[in-house]
């Protein structure tokens, strides 16, 4: 793993736009394991792409799009979305608004979203949080997604989290 890196802020939110708080994940905490295994699907599909992963994790699919050191990821089960993510590196201020914005408005459109909220302008307050380099994380809440899938998409989203800063970082 990453010297330069050290760690990365999560902000989980609800599915009705609350933050649920701020924690500070430590990479050295991170399994080895799975950050080379998710260093290597970054490296081997790069900045753009919707793949499955493979083995046991085959009905995991992850959609990810990257640049200049921002990126939204959605991850699936059996084509049910499991978590909306975007991760922010901190490289790119500018683009990083303009991202979080977006993602921050496909949100507020979805109607589950819309249905749950008591705000006009849910995960508004993604947008005030200043701690980088972050990764915002949405779980959604599917009862056909098992809890063990759940925590597949958990571990896969921390370890891609961080190898994804791991990189970004390394490169600027």
């Amino acid at each position: 793993m990453s010297e330069e890196v050290s760690g990365f802020f999560v902000a989980p939110f609800r599915i009705d736009g609350e933050l649920e708080g701020l924690a500070y994940q430590e990479v050295s905490r991170l399994s080895r394991a799975w950050h080379d295994t998710c260093a290597q699907f970054l490296e081997l599909h790069g900045s753009h792409f919707d793949r499955s992963w493979s083995g046991n994790l085959s009905h995991i699919r992850t959609k990810f799009t990257a640049r200049s050191g921002v990126a939204i990821v959605t991850f699936s089960v059996d084509a049910k979305i499991a978590a909306s993510i975007a991760l922010e590196s901190g490289l790119s201020p500018f683009v990083e608004a303009d991202v979080m914005k977006l993602f921050v408005d496909s949100l507020g459109r979805v109607g589950l979203v819309r249905t749950a909220s008591a705000s006009a302008q849910p995960f508004e307050s993604v947008l005030s949080i200043k701690d980088r380099p972050l990764m915002i994380v949405v779980p959604w809440p599917d009862s056909t997604i098992t809890t063990q899938d759940h925590a597949l998409v958990r571990e896969l989203a921390v370890h891609l989290a961080g190898a994804f800063f791991a990189r970004s970082i390394s490169s600027a």
